[in-house]
């Protein structure tokens, strides 16, 4: 029996709708080990900031570099366990990360004299910012976790100020770790 018109386009839609959840889903589960990852590079570089606060510097610096590092090798084992780039644009994301970190570096140099909690919350700010603009095409968890990361560190940056560095080692690190695990939930 052949399709009307219309149970021939509310078919095409609904594969459409299937296809679009099964690229979010597929999107979700990749971000995970990132967010994990970083949830963790943050809780030990803003704890070790907090705890020595006068090497904030070299631990952080060493820090990004382990992250980026590992961030590439998680890129190299999913493109070869799923047998295509789980992330396209691989040199793009390093240009990306480079412009963030100029764009850091800039900011802080024309809003010079920044303290310590300025050093600390602006990276927060600017990643729950870049997370809720991802989330406008890759999906409400990546609004839902920037809102999240900026709300708490605005939080901590107004009201727990004497305990700002603990504040997001437990909660900035914490959550981008809650994250990561919420977005193997798909």
């Amino acid at each position: 029996m052949p399709l009307s018109p219309k149970e021939a386009a509310e078919t095409l839609t609904s594969v459409e709708q299937a296809a679009r959840r099964s690229a979010q889903a597929f999107g979700y589960r990749n971000a995970s080990p990132y967010l994990i990852l970083w949830g963790l590079i943050w809780v030990a570089g803003y704890a070790g900031t907090d705890l020595r606060p006068e090497y904030a510097n070299l631990i952080w610096a060493v820090l990004v570099v382990l992250g980026g590092t590992v961030s590439f090798f998680l890129g190299r084992h999913c493109e070869r366990t799923v047998g295509t780039a789980c992330y396209k644009g691989g040199w793009r994301m390093l240009g990306l990360f480079a412009l963030v970190f100029a764009f850091m570096a800039a900011t802080y140099s024309i809003m010079w004299p920044v303290h310590g909690l300025q050093f600390g919350a602006f990276p927060a700010l600017l990643v729950g910012a870049i997370y809720c603009g991802m989330g406008l095409w890759l999906g409400l968890r990546f609004v839902v976790t920037g809102a999240l990361v900026m709300g708490l560190t605005l939080v901590g940056f107004f009201f727990l100020r004497e305990h700002f560095m603990l504040w997001m080692a437990f909660v900035g690190g914490g959550g981008l770790i809650l994250a990561g695990v919420w977005f193997r939930t798909v």
